[in-house]
C-alpha cells in the first residue's frame, strides 16, 4: 500500500457539510502544473522508492509517532520534532502542502492531522491517493527531489491534547477504530496486554472507506455513523493502537462530515494498556 501527503490550499467542495480538506487528482495535476504545491508520501520508504508523484518527497507517517511525548504531555507529537522533519522536507508554515497515499487514507490522515496539530492550515488529502492517480493513467516516478532546507516555527494547538488522566474521568465516547479481533482482546497489536478501554465502542475504520475515494459519499458514511451511534451532538475520542492511521482516519471523516466535538487520543491504547492498574474490557 502507497501514501502519499500532498498538502495545498484549494477552494472548499460545496459537497460536505464541513470545510473540505480534500482534493480530487484533476485539481492536483492542475496545480502540479503551476508548481505551486509541496507534494508529501507518507507511505514507507520501500514503496516511495517504487513509484511516486512526480516531484513527492517521502515522510512516512510511523515517523511521525512520539510515544515519549504522548506519555508526558499528551501531545500528538513534540512540535519542534514534526517542524524538523518538515524542514527537511523544504516545507515552511506557508507552503501550500498536499498529502497522499495508497488511497485508503491511513497514512494521508495521520500527517494531515499532525500538520494541522502544529498549526499547518495549508494542507490537503489527495482523495483516492495514488491507486486513483495510477488507475487514471497519471505519471509516476522514481526521481527523488532534492529541496533547499527550509525554516518551520510550529504553533501548536495545545487544546487538541487529551491525556490519559483526562480520559480516564471523561464522559466522552470512546470510539475504537481498532479491528475486531483487537477490540476483543484476540489480538494486542504490540501492547502490554489486548482489550479495550472501559465503555468503548467499536467501529473499524475503513467501514468509512471507499472504492477509489479516500471516503465513501456523504450519505453513506452518516448511515453507517448513525447506526452505530456516532451522532454529530455527541463528543467523540477515537484512538488506535498508536494514535496515528487509523484513529486519524476516523477524526479526518468526522470533521470531514462537520462533527464539532471530536478529538484523537494520542496514546491510544499503547499507552493506556502499558499501565497493569488501568482498567480494561474485553
Amino acid at each position: 500500500m502507497r501514501v502519499l501527503v500532498l498538502l495545498m490550499l484549494l477552494p472548499w467542495s460545496a459537497t460536505w457539510a464541513g470545510s473540505s480538506f480534500l482534493i480530487s487528482t484533476g485539481e492536483l495535476a492542475a496545480e502540479l502544473a503551476q508548481g505551486r504545491v509541496k507534494l508529501v508520501d507518507a507511505e514507507n520508504a520501500d514503496n516511495y522508492t517504487r513509484a511516486h508523484l512526480p516531484g513527492a518527497l517521502n515522510l512516512p507517517y510511523l515517523e511521525l509517532e512520539d510515544s515519549e511525548e504522548n506519555a508526558k504531555t499528551g501531545l500528538p507529537i513534540f512540535p519542534r520534532l514534526a517542524a524538523s522533519k518538515l524542514e527537511s522536507l523544504g516545507i515552511a508554515r506557508d507552503s501550500d502542502v498536499v498529502v497522499y497515499d495508497a488511497g485508503d487514507g491511513k497514512g494521508a490522515s495521520a500527517v494531515w492531522y499532525i500538520l494541522s496539530f502544529i498549526g499547518h492550515d495549508k494542507v490537503r488529502i489527495l482523495d483516492g491517493g495514488f491507486r486513483k492517480w495510477l488507475k487514471e493513467g497519471r505519471v509516476v516516478t522514481q526521481a527523488v527531489p532534492h529541496p533547499a532546507k527550509a525554516t518551520y516555527v510550529p504553533q501548536s494547538r495545545a487544546d487538541w491534547a487529551v491525556k490519559t488522566q483526562e480520559l480516564a474521568t471523561s464522559s466522552a465516547l470512546r470510539v475504537d477504530a481498532r479491528s475486531i479481533a483487537e477490540f476483543s482482546g484476540k489480538e494486542n497489536g504490540g501492547a502490554r496486554q489486548g482489550g479495550h478501554l472501559p465503555g468503548a465502542k467499536s467501529f473499524v475504520w475503513n467501514q468509512l472507506s471507499g472504492d477509489l475515494a479516500t471516503f465513501k459519499d456523504e450519505a453513506a458514511m452518516r448511515k453507517a455513523l448513525t447506526q452505530a451511534g456516532l451522532t454529530p451532538d455527541k463528543e467523540i475520542v477515537t484512538y488506535c493502537n498508536g494514535g496515528l492511521g487509523r484513529s486519524t482516519y476516523l477524526y479526518a471523516a468526522l470533521k470531514l462530515l462537520g462533527y464539532p466535538k471530536v478529538k484523537v487520543y494520542p496514546g491510544s491504547w499503547i499507552e493506556w494498556a502499558a499501565d497493569p492498574a488501568r482498567p480494561i474490557e474485553r
